[in-house]
């Protein structure tokens, strides 16, 4: 049974880039229940969609569930505080509250952007010794313009560049770092295709990278369905993906190994909880692709630190200031494994800087 709800904030934070002049607004959520005890949720929208989506809940909570579309986005962030406050009226992490804690730290990986310059070997140096400097140590490759061919080479020079520049990342940072490749296959400007994605994968799996994120368009289900029974290296992709039926159609029809949805644009916790029950059904692993807010990211936490054992459990960190904005103190700190600790508080474990919060522009209660 979810708690009465006495008022609400909406907190809006810094556009999200997305590289290329690109930028996507994200907004917190405070909920404070009759018992002064209070809940953050995080959602992908800014905070237009977010009071719109509390208008709908307070008016009638089973909107909650129920939403489609736009609204599922914003809905995210009352799922996710409604969470919180449940974990901190029971003096609990909201993993325990989620089917009980089976880990301690969660492996982190990074994202990062290589450039495809004159000299690839310098940029991927530069770029890549950065990364396991702060000390992680799984690395998600974006190389520029990776897989997005024209008339300036043929095609077979296209293959030896991209074998070259995958092979140079794995000289530089060993074998003992983990590797991925994310080719952004949602792009709408995306062309390659099946045969350039087996083909990729292949060269993947002999350079021992972990997986190959959205190597297709998101509607390609048929051919992501060929390529996973075809491929042997992991196939990762979901990111995209907003309604719960969509994630249970690739996983019964084991579309990609991996499954990677974001709590901040699903509907929040409760409906990540449901998409990693279909995914584990079908013997599909789930990594969070949350990565934008600091409350979905101690969202993904808690909810990996609930993953089996042998299950893959990783979580996406970008440690940048924008993740942390809000709170009043960074509990996000890599270890000499390059693993994060799960908040242990109640609740999510994380809390905001109520000074610095109500300092920011377009901070507006709600009724």
């Amino acid at each position: 049974m979810s708690p009465q709800i006495e008022s609400a904030k909406i907190i809006p934070l810094s556009p999200v880039s997305w590289g290329e002049g690109v930028t996507r607004d994200v907004a917190l959520l405070e909920l404070t229940a009759a018992d002064g005890t209070s809940g953050i949720g995080s959602a992908y929208a800014g905070s237009d969609q977010v009071r719109k989506a509390w208008e709908a809940y307070r008016h009638r909570p089973k909107s909650l569930g129920e939403a489609r579309g736009e609204m599922v986005p914003a809905m995210s962030a009352i799922d996710i505080a409604l969470w919180d406050i449940k974990g901190k009226a029971a003096g609990e992490p909201v993993s325990e509250l989620l089917g009980g804690r089976r880990r301690d730290r969660i492996q982190a990986y990074v994202t990062v952007d290589v450039p495809l310059a004159d000299k690839p070997r310098d940029a991927f140096e530069r770029v890549l010794r950065a990364a396991m400097g702060m000390g992680f140590k799984a690395l998600k490759l974006c190389i520029t313009g990776f897989g997005r061919r024209d008339e300036s080479r043929t095609d077979s020079e296209w293959d030896l560049l991209e074998e070259r520049l995958l092979a140079i990342a794995r000289e530089i940072v060993g074998p003992d770092i983990t590797l991925m490749l994310d080719v952004f296959g949602s792009d709408p400007r995306w062309s390659s295709g099946f045969e350039w994605a087996l083909k990729t994968s292949r060269v993947l799996e002999d350079l021992d990278y972990l997986w190959f994120e959205e190597p297709l368009p998101p509607g390609a289900t048929e051919d992501y369905v060929r390529l996973s029974r075809a491929s042997g290296i992991a196939i990762s992709g979901g990111e995209d993906f907003v309604a719960l039926s969509e994630f249970e159609d690739w996983s019964v029809r084991r579309a990609v190994s991996i499954l990677q949805p974001d709590c901040t644009r699903v509907g929040g916790l409760t409906p990540m909880r449901a998409i990693r029950e279909a995914a584990f059904q079908a013997n599909i692993d789930l990594v969070p692709h949350g990565w934008n807010t600091a409350v979905g990211f101690a969202a993904d936490l808690q909810l990996q630190a609930t993953t089996p054992r042998g299950k893959l459990c990783m979580v996406e960190f970008m440690p940048t200031g924008h993740l942390t904005e809000p709170l009043r103190y960074d509990p996000f700190r890599l270890d000499r494994d390059g693993m994060i600790a799960v908040p242990t508080g109640p609740g999510l474990g994380i809390e905001l800087d109520q000074d610095r919060v109500d300092r920011r522009t377009g901070v507006f209660d709600c009724p």
